[in-house]
């Protein structure tokens, strides 16, 4: 049995998701939540958090990265009417699982659910098209090749969503000096954000946890 979260502000969108989850005999909703507040407060913990990407007290991305932090195994999927290409970038650079729109199919809802907590990565149609987009315009994964172990233990760290003061205590360093470093591996990649960076290790298969 797979345990759902879902998280939408709107009432009706939120009690149809709700819905379509309790229609699949091996999905279970261990709870529906309409607030990123909400959502944090709920108990029981779930294999799979599908998140509307707009919130009244925040945004799906940044639930769904405080919602690994809590429990580390959980899958997120990022469920919106927005198939902008920064936000698909964003929420792969920080972490999260999938990225589906509001109008797929019913059927493909819960397909991206049960691919989720399977540990595959789920991108909805318009997320495919913004990810092929930045992927022309972003430097190959092989960029990698330019890091050091240390970058590439770091950048995993980083990948799986950890904050910087966790990483260095991981790695038994200052959080100046991994803030360092991080600026540094910015530069060898040739990109301007740690969202980006993070993009290009989990394309590089950097960070992934077993399924």
């Amino acid at each position: 049995m797979i345990r759902v979260l879902v998280v939408d502000d709107h009432p009706i969108v939120l009690a149809g998701l709700s819905a379509l989850v309790e229609s699949d005999s091996d999905l279970d909703l261990v709870a529906a939540a309409r607030s990123a507040a909400a959502a944090l407060a709920v108990s029981a913990e779930p294999d799979v958090a599908v998140l509307d990407l707009q919130l009244p007290d925040g945004d799906g991305i940044s639930l769904g990265a405080a919602l690994k932090q809590r429990w580390p195994l959980v899958r997120v999927l990022v469920f919106t009417m927005h198939a902008d290409d920064r936000s698909v970038i964003r929420s792969l650079g920080s972490g999260l699982d999938g990225y589906l729109l509001k109008d797929s199919d019913p059927d493909d809802v819960l397909a991206a659910i049960h691919s989720a907590a399977r540990g595959t990565l789920v991108l909805g149609r318009g997320a495919q098209a913004a990810v092929v987009a930045a992927a022309a315009a972003a430097p190959r994964p092989t960029a990698l090749d330019a890091l050091d172990s240390r970058d590439l233990e770091i950048l995993a760290l980083l990948v799986q969503g950890l904050p910087t003061s966790q990483v260095a205590a991981r790695l038994f360093l200052a959080p100046k000096t991994i803030r360092n470093r991080v600026s540094a591996m910015l530069d060898k990649l040739g990109v301007a954000t740690r969202d980006e960076a993070m993009a290009l290790g989990r394309a590089g298969g950097l960070g992934t946890r077993p399924g």
